[in-house]
């Protein structure tokens, strides 16, 4: 998601088959859910070959792909000690975990053309956030659906270089990943089940906000398929269901919030990491998707930050109609920090804000 310029002067301030269907139908609202036993699951909370669900559960099987609840990382990448960071996680952690829904922020590294260079993950701009190429994290994702073939994946681009849909592509292609993209016969045309999706081998959905092209039919215009609701939420507000452009099949609920520092006479919008544990809880995701629900809308990609924090795998759960299936954290995951509100306030954070800050400044 796009951040204010402001934020890149905000480093200063850190120096200083059961049930079948869908649980949003109409107006009846969301029952929770009670965690299952845990004996199906293997020890690093994935399903390996030879099973028999999809994302995790029987019942999503034969849902089709605009019928199921997935969970989202806004700024997927965006992790760590940084003040820009909107995840303490990273991508690895995140798909270990069960977070099937990828926003990613595309822009020319650090001194880089977008004509010349490839395609970075960065938070406004590589000199306050960079999580380096592209490419290394697709591969990341290559890896892990070799590893997990019931596993169903969403990537959304958002192509602020803005680069071709040939550059995207080449990172998808090097990566390996091409083999595994959906690609819709028309934008009107009707999704497949999970199940299919699986079957045919074909579990990654990529989308993008500007780039794309008839040359890469895979790679996704979003606003033919996709709509959102408000993602520029201030701590305290209430959370609601309007449609941010045309109303499309597929909908992003977008569930995190900002909070506002005030620097030099402007304010400028940060992650809230310290609003994660109220933000994130079962019982407010649920609240956001009732509202939906109540006019119609299933909210498929549910979307937040600090994603560890509060119930977000229970709220989907909920969500897809299911019972929720706890199961424990991957071995692999590091641990978060214990006080995400101060994550942003170490030496990387400290020499990335100074190093923004100047770049502003020279701008000027």
């Amino acid at each position: 998601m796009k951040i204010s310029i402001a934020l890149l002067i905000s480093g200063l301030v850190a120096v200083a088959a059961a049930p079948s269907e869908p649980g949003v139908v109409g107006a009846n609202p969301i029952r929770l859910s009670r965690p299952a036993a845990v004996s199906r699951r293997q020890g690093n909370g994935l399903h390996m070959r030879a099973t028999n669900q999809c994302n995790g559960y029987a019942e999503l099987c034969n849902r089709t792909f605009d019928k199921v609840a997935f969970p989202t990382t806004h700024n997927s990448y965006a992790h760590g000690d940084d003040l820009a960071a909107n995840q303490n996680l990273d991508i690895q952690t995140q798909l270990n975990a069960g977070i099937r829904g990828f926003m990613l922020d595309l822009h020319p590294n650090t001194g880089a053309t977008v004509a010349a260079g490839d395609p970075y993950l960065c938070h406004a701009t590589c000199v306050l956030l960079s999580d380096g190429p592209l490419v290394n994290e697709l591969k990341r994702f290559k890896t892990f659906l070799d590893d997990n073939d019931n596993e169903v994946i969403t990537i959304f681009i958002e192509n602020d270089g803005p680069f071709t849909a040939a550059q995207m592509a080449k990172a998808f292609t090097t990566a390996g990943l091409n083999s595994y993209v959906y690609q819709p016969k028309s934008t009107t045309a009707a999704w497949p089940t999970l199940q299919s999706m699986i079957s045919q081998n074909k579990r990654l959905v990529v989308f993008t906000d500007a780039g794309a092209d008839a040359s890469v039919p895979w790679i996704l215009y979003d606003k033919d398929y996709v709509v959102q609701t408000p993602f520029s939420v201030a701590v305290g507000t209430t959370f609601g269901c309007a449609p941010l452009t045309t109303v499309r099949p597929l909908w992003v609920m977008n569930h995190f919030v900002y909070k506002n520092f005030s620097f030099g006479g402007a304010n400028v919008e940060v992650p809230a990491a310290d609003s994660a544990a109220t933000v994130n809880t079962r019982q407010s995701i649920v609240a956001q998707a009732n509202v939906c629900g109540s006019t119609g809308v299933f909210p498929n990609f549910v979307t937040v930050d600090f994603y560890e924090i509060g119930g977000l795998f229970q709220a989907v759960a909920d969500i897809n109609n299911v019972t929720y299936n706890a199961k424990p954290p991957s071995a692999s995951q590091p641990e978060s920090p214990k006080n995400p509100s101060a994550a942003a306030t170490g030496p990387r954070a400290v020499l990335a804000a100074i190093a923004a800050s100047l770049l502003l400044v020279a701008s000027l």
